[in-house]
């Protein structure tokens, strides 16, 4: 299996929660979204310079390094989900299956995304917002937590998930190496992101998780992608948010394990 990260987060960011199931019966990887640290990537951090091609092709790089040959589970979360989709559409050879969490084909979001969305766009005033809420992101863990909790729906659930502060702990030292400006132009590049004209490239077997609450994807967006994908299952988690393994993680542990399951 190759995970990927959502934005802002790290390469670590499966670390603690990854599920014995899969640490004892498969191997599994994690990869690195550009410009997150510790990415060694070292392209321009421009809007301009980020596109659907780039993100395949780096993390076809980093994939050919760990797995040299055979297919593999693709799972990724959020933006994650997204670059999951985008690589299977350009690489469909290497892909056994994608699962997306909370991802989408197009970037356009809601909330505290779509706010930092808009900061993003502008300059001078707008940038100067950015970088002072990025930054304030970056002063303590404790700013962190608060902004995941922002994605949620499920806000007390989130807090009794007991992987949260481990995970934040283990990826909060690489949040604060994050170049700022790279970050704002990963969130304008996100207005960009467009996968609707491949949607028929993308013909493995699809699991798409989503929370039917989601204040930053909208959950008509994700169902209605998975009803446009050849092979697609779409599982609903009710009344869930931005963060569904750990707002209702039984349920989605064990949509996650029986797909795997059934897709060997």
């Amino acid at each position: 299996m190759v995970w990927i990260h959502g934005l802002t987060a790290s390469v670590n960011f499966w670390e603690d929660a990854m599920y014995e199931e899969i640490r004892n019966e498969r191997s599994w990887f994690s990869i690195g979204l550009p410009f997150h640290f510790p990415s060694t990537y070292s392209g321009r951090a421009t809007p301009s310079a980020l596109d659907e091609y780039l993100l395949a092709e780096l993390m076809d790089r980093a994939i050919n390094e760990l797995i040299p040959e055979g297919d593999f589970h693709l799972a990724g979360y959020s933006v994650g989900g997204f670059a999951a989709l985008n690589y299977a559409a350009k690489y469909p050879a290497r892909v056994r299956s994608v699962i997306s969490i909370g991802g989408f084909l197009t970037g356009r979001a809601r909330g505290l995304e779509g706010a930092l969305q808009f900061f993003s766009k502008g300059k001078l005033l707008r940038k100067a917002l950015f970088h002072m809420g990025f930054r304030t992101l970056k002063t303590h863990p404790a700013f962190f937590k608060l902004a995941t909790l922002s994605y949620a729906r499920q806000w007390r659930a989130l807090l009794r998930y007991p992987q949260l502060d481990p995970t934040i702990r283990r990826i909060f030292p690489n949040v604060q190496q994050h170049d700022i400006e790279a970050q704002r132009a990963w969130f304008r590049y996100l207005l960009d992101m467009n996968l609707m004209d491949e949607h028929h490239c993308i013909e493995h077997p699809t699991l798409v998780i989503a929370g039917d609450r989601d204040p930053i994807i909208p959950f008509h967006h994700q169902q209605a992608y998975a009803k446009m994908l050849p092979n697609a299952q779409l599982a609903v988690l009710p009344g869930v948010g931005h963060v569904p393994f750990a707002e209702a993680p039984l349920a989605f542990r064990t949509e996650l394990l029986q797909w795997l399951n059934h897709h060997g």
